[in-house]
């Protein structure tokens, strides 16, 4: 349901509990993935990239369970986990961030381990969202994107998604904020 402000009613999107794509399942993370994810956080090739936190596995447990239940209630952030079903191993992250229900706006993110990067993974999980997300009434969906990270920038080309703009030191990276492009896509467009 889409927001209307002449009756004053917000939209009624909701970030999914879970998604499947073929051998993919994007979930919410628990308990037994934090270890698995934790180096993400502290690899500057995987989670520098993706503007992961640099915090180890003991601050990703304590998120987990006291602060990321109520973020995602507010709109705030869903994370989820991208697992193979296959082979039962986790090939990376996505979330679903800074929902506004008054303007049916959603942000994406996503990053994976390299050894799972070039498979189209990346692709096919941010298309599902996006698929969700317009199913939903979501009419915007916008991603940020460090300038110079060329594949995380191809992803988004590839499903329609258009570059409006640079937002200046809007990201963190390294030790300090960086330029990122803003790419959006329409649910009309999709």
């Amino acid at each position: 349901m889409r927001a209307h402000p002449t009756t004053a009613r917000l939209s009624g999107y909701r970030f999914p509990d879970e998604l499947r794509v073929e051998e993919l399942l994007l979930r919410a993370p628990v308990e037994a993935d934090v270890d698995v994810v934790a180096p993400a956080f502290l690899d500057p090739v995987v989670g520098g990239e993706a503007g992961l936190p640099p915090i180890g596995a003991d601050a990703l447990r304590a998120m987990l369970q006291d602060q990321l239940p109520a973020m995602r209630e507010r709109g705030l952030m869903a994370p989820y986990v991208i697992e193979d079903v296959q082979t039962r191993s986790v090939l990376g992250g996505a979330t679903l961030h800074h929902f506004d229900p008054m303007r049916d706006a959603v942000e994406v993110g996503y990053w994976l381990f390299v050894g799972a990067r070039g498979r189209g993974v990346a692709t096919r999980v941010v298309r599902a969202l996006v698929d969700d997300a317009f199913a939903q009434g979501i009419v915007r969906i916008e991603a940020h994107v460090r300038i110079g990270n060329v594949a995380s920038e191809r992803v988004l080309e590839r499903l329609g998604f258009e570059r409006e703009g640079i937002r200046r030191r809007f990201l963190r990276h390294e030790s300090g904020r960086v330029d990122a492009t803003l790419f959006a896509l329409l649910a009309e467009d999709a």
